[in-house]
Formats: structure tokens, C-alpha cells, sequence
């Protein structure tokens, strides 16, 4: 039916098919929804959406304790060498290098990782760490209704040692607190180094890249664990994902990533349907990295899916009740389904590349 739309219309999706990136998409969506029949309100309607959605920064921060596995997981999961910038947010005068390169930012197009200096290196630095992580949880994002700038803080746990108190007490003392309790689903938890948490041995299938039987269960009761502890001190029933963002070894063998895509889903489905494209604009689009997951779900068709939600939101509004499922009451019904169906069929056409 959308191919028929598309044939009367003179609405070109093949020219939105063969895109290779989110700006692309967004930038051929535009100019189709320019020349096509619909009326002007219409097209201002979907052009605002597109425009929000396609030019919306996201700002994702990452903090942990100091080893637990930040920047291998941006490296992991992102795209970023495109760009790297070294940013003080804030400055304690009383310390006596005021000068210490507190955070590392990486911008990837409209996504922004924010990589927080790592805790337990010391009373005095982590104070001052810490101060520097509640900063940047205070920093609004400049637009008109002041929304805060970070959109999700991802919390990296070891899972290679028992020792969490430091990221507890950073949860607990300083995360919560600047994000107040309508803001604590902007929470997620990550257990990484996965591969390596049990130390009576390594339980790790090379062969199948992933968990033995015993390495699984164990991984299973860290979750509950944490859950509980979370639960216990804060009230928040938080579930985290483990995962094993991939690093080479000493010896020279490369460990795979392991439930990346899953961390990938869970993040896009914290973020708001609003946040999502510029986290699909920034992901590392080597397909080996999302290779290998549990099995509880198909996460890769799950990443693939939220782009559906994208494309709601380009449609919410317009012309109500005649855009879903291509459910046409008029020409201008007919523009803004071909518009939804173009964007979803862009975009996973790009991820089917990666997944």
C-alpha cells in the first residue's frame, strides 16, 4: 500500500533507502516533505517533528569506579573518533591541582558522552570528583525550559570484584540526590567485565564467546544482589544489565563483546523517543560488536524496533487518526504515512547493515 502511496504521490522513498546515515535520512526526509502535495500546515507539522527529532542532542554520562571499564565501553559501543574534547566543569579552589582534567567529552554529531574521572583513587580526589559529577548533574541545557543537560547516567559496576562501595556511595550520596526522585529513571545500571567475575576460575566459553553454566548463574545472582542493595538503600527498583564490553589481552587475544546489545537496547528504551536518533547517529557500526548476547531476547531486532517509536513521534499529531498503519483519510493521511514509512525503512536499512 505505501509503495502505491509513494507511486502517486511522487514521494521518492528509494532516495531515502539508500541514505548511510541519520543525517542523510533526515536531510532527503525534508526535502521530499518540500515537494510534496501536502498542504502547509501539514508540512510545517512534519517538518517541526523531523527537525526536533533529527536535531535533538543527547548527553549520556558515564561514572564508576576508577578500572571498572568507562572508556572501553564508550570506545564498545560509540563511534569516537570523531571527535574528543577535554572539558573542566568545575573547579574547587581549595585543592591543590585545580587545574586536573576532571571530564572527558566526546561528540559524535547529536550525541554527547560525558566520561566522569574514576573514584577510590583517595578521600581528596574522590571529594573532588564527586563535586565535579554533581556539577555536571546541575547543568541545565540552555534551552528555554531549562531541562537538565543530561539526559541518562549510565553507572559502570566492576563485576570483577566484590568491592562496590564506592559506586553505592556515588549513587546514593551523590546521583540521586542532584537528580531528585522524578528524575531516577534517568538511571542505568551496567555490571561490566563480565567474563571475569568469578574468582575460582574463568567459566568463560572462548569458543561461544559467552558464560558457562556456572559463570551464567553466578552473573544472575550478582544482578539480584545489586538489585536488592539499590532497593534497599534508595527505593529504586533498578535491574542492571551485564555485560563484557571486549578488550584485548596481554597475551594478545581479543575477548568479545558480550551482551552489548542488550545494554544498547536498555539504553535507548531509558532515553525518551525524542533522544534516540542521535544515539543511532553515534553507535559503533562494526556488526561483530553486537554478535554475541544471551539468549533471554533478540535484542538486536529489539534496537531495530524502537526506530518504530521514532517514527510515531515524527507522526504524532498530524492529522490525527488517520496516520498508523497507513489508515489514509485524504491525500495529506497518504503524505504523512509514506513520510513514517520512508524514515522507519531509512533507518533500519542502515541497521540491517550493523545488526
Amino acid at each position: 500500500m505505501i509503495t502505491d502511496f509513494l507511486k502517486e504521490l511522487n514521494f521518492e522513498k528509494e532516495n531515502i533507502l539508500m541514505k548511510e546515515s541519520m543525517d542523510d535520512i533526515c536531510e532527503a526526509l525534508e526535502e521530499e516533505i518540500l515537494k510534496s502535495d501536502a498542504d502547509q500546515q501539514e508540512k510545517q507539522a512534519m517538518l517541526a517533528r523531523l527537525r526536533k527529532l533529527c536535531n535533538t542532542e543527547t548527553n549520556i554520562m558515564l561514572v564508576g569506579a576508577t578500572g571498572c571499564g568507562k572508556s572501553s565501553t564508550i570506545n564498545a559501543l560509540f563511534s569516537c573518533n570523531q571527535q574528543e574534547e577535554y572539558v573542566e566543569v568545575a573547579k574547587v579552589g581549595s585543592r591543590t591541582d585545580p587545574e586536573t582534567k576532571d571530564i572527558e567529552r566526546y561528540r559524535i554529531g547529536n550525541l554527547v558522552l560525558w566520561d566522569t574521572p574514576g573514584l577510590g583513587d583517595g578521600t581528596e580526589i574522590d571529594e573532588h570528583h564527586r563535586n565535579v559529577i554533581a556539577e555536571l548533574l546541575l547543568e541545565d541545557d540552555g534551552e528555554e525550559e531549562g531541562n537538565a543537560l543530561i539526559d541518562l547516567v549510565l553507572v559502570i559496576l566492576d563485576g570483577s570484584t566484590k568491592d562496590l562501595g564506592t559506586s553505592y556511595q556515588l549513587l546514593n550520596e551523590v546521583i540521586i540526590p542532584e537528580l531528585g526522585d522524578e528524575n531516577t529513571g534517568r538511571i542505568l545500571i551496567a555490571l561490566n567485565q563480565a567474563d571475569i567475575a568469578m574468582k575460582t576460575g574463568r567459566h568463560w566459553n572462548c569458543e561461544k564467546n559467552e558464560p558457562d553454566e556456572t559463570l551464567t548463574r553466578f552473573l544472575e545472582e550478582k544482578v539480584v544482589s545489586i538489585r536488592s542493595r539499590i532497593k534497599e538503600d534508595t527505593g529504586l527498583n533498578i535491574t542492571p544489565v551485564y555485560y563484557c564490553a571486549g578488550y584485548e589481552e596481554e597475551s594478545g587475544d581479543v575477548v568479545r563483546p558480550y551482551n552489548l546489545s542488550k545494554l544498547l537496547y536498555y539504553i535507548l528504551n531509558a532515553l525518551p523517543v525524542e533522544k534516540r536518533a542521535a544515539v543511532f547517529g553515534g553507535i559503533n557500526t562494526d556488526a561483530e560488536q553486537y554478535e554475541y548476547n544471551d539468549g533471554d531476547m533478540d535484542y538486536n531486532e529489539g534496537v531495530k524496533a524502537s526506530v518504530d517509536s521514532m517514527a510515531d513521534y515524527v507522526a504524532e499529531g498530524i492529522n490525527s487518526g488517520t496516520v498508523m498503519g497507513f489508515c489514509v483519510l485524504g491525500v495529506p493521511g497518504a503524505i504523512v504515512g509514506s513520510v513514517v514509512g520512508a524514515f522507519v525503512g531509512g533507518v533500519k536499512g542502515i541497521l540491517n547493515h550493523i545488526f
